[in-house]
């Protein structure tokens, strides 16, 4: 029997764990901004596969695994913020290359790949800490392990691809507004300004990332 209570909360939480800004929801923006709406749905499939992945995982006792395991959590928060470190660099570096000869910056590299933004999930310190108190948080939504992992994974499968395309259109707004090359590079440089925040922010929260008890 599923907890009606907790299956209210569950979605609540996946709503606002999706649609609030990290660096899954920035990235899209940006590449919505850059390459369009086309070329950012692989990147979209991906993270929603990537993300129901890691979920499944930590429902069924990775979480608990890396709970005991402080270094570890150590290791993927510092990967993920130099990963983001190094995306706001790209970022930054396209949005300071000189105009083409029609007066356009040119966005330079490639949207996400899908298998890439699947990958990426795992370096994700959003991910990771939403993933871990969804674990947590819900452990008694259904008896069931396998059910309750299934509908974890549905309620933010539904919900991921429909906050990154909020993001995504809000790119190709930004777009369409600053479509002079200044306007366009300066939003490149804000982009690449709030990556590398957010991966600053990383670095200065708690050093670890538990599931509630």
């Amino acid at each position: 029997m599923i907890n009606e209570v907790l299956l209210t909360s569950l979605v609540v939480f996946a709503i606002v764990g999706s649609v609030t800004p990290g660096p899954n929801n920035l990235m899209v923006m940006a590449s919505g901004a850059a390459y369009g709406w086309r070329a950012t749905v692989p990147h979209i499939m991906g993270i929603m596969v990537g993300f129901s992945v890691m979920t499944a995982a930590m429902n069924l006792g990775l979480g608990t695994l890396l709970a005991g395991a402080p270094a570890l959590i150590w290791v993927v928060k510092t990967g993920g913020a130099l990963w983001l470190l190094w995306l706001a660099f790209q970022l930054g570096r396209a949005a300071l290359r000189p105009a083409d000869d029609k007066g356009k910056t040119r966005a330079g590299g490639r949207p996400m790949r899908f298998h890439e933004a699947i990958l990426f999930q795992w370096v994700n310190p959003k991910a990771w800490a939403v993933t871990l108190a969804a674990a947590g948080a819900y452990a008694q939504l259904t008896p069931s392990l396998w059910s309750r992992t299934a509908l974890i994974v549905l309620v933010f499968a539904l919900c991921s691809p429909i906050a990154n395309g909020i993001w995504v259109t809000m790119g190709e707004a930004l777009h369409r507004l600053l479509s002079g090359p200044r306007a366009g590079r300066l939003f490149g440089l804000l982009m690449a300004a709030l990556l590398a925040a957010t991966a600053v922010s990383i670095f200065l929260a708690s050093p670890d990332i538990v599931p509630p008890s």
